[in-house]
């Protein structure tokens, strides 16, 4: 009787250990997938600056306006698909600002598809 209480009591621990054990590698794994995640996004960020300051000092004006209010459509876009109830204050003044821009400049390239989803977070 003695030695199944001992084996069931050891499997047990060894279920606990292995359990927290793998939700420690789970949880490291998906840390380090979003910390590398976000440095991506930053990297990617730099190329694009580069490239549009390239060509701003290449004189090419209108091309780095055209990229830079896409790029805002982009954003509004992403933006309409995240539920306003979650928006902290931090997303609600960049809205402002946007709306303030577009008032001030407005822009008529938005893609159709795109153009109910930028209104709608403009609105």
């Amino acid at each position: 009787m003695k030695t199944k209480i001992t084996i069931t009591v050891s499997i047990i621990i060894a279920l606990a250990i292995g359990f927290v054990a793998g939700k420690m590698q789970a949880t490291t794994s998906l840390y380090e997938l979003f910390t590398r995640t976000g440095y991506e996004r930053v990297a990617g960020d730099a190329v694009h600056d580069t490239t549009l300051l390239t060509q701003l000092r290449s004189g090419h004006q209108d091309s780095v306006i055209k990229s830079l209010e896409q790029s805002l459509d982009d954003s509004l876009f992403s933006l309409d698909h995240y539920p306003q109830r979650q928006w902290t204050p931090s997303i609600h003044n960049a809205i402002v600002q946007v709306r303030a821009y577009r008032v001030k400049y407005p822009w008529d390239g938005t893609d159709s598809q795109m153009e109910p989803s930028v209104q709608r977070v403009l609105k």
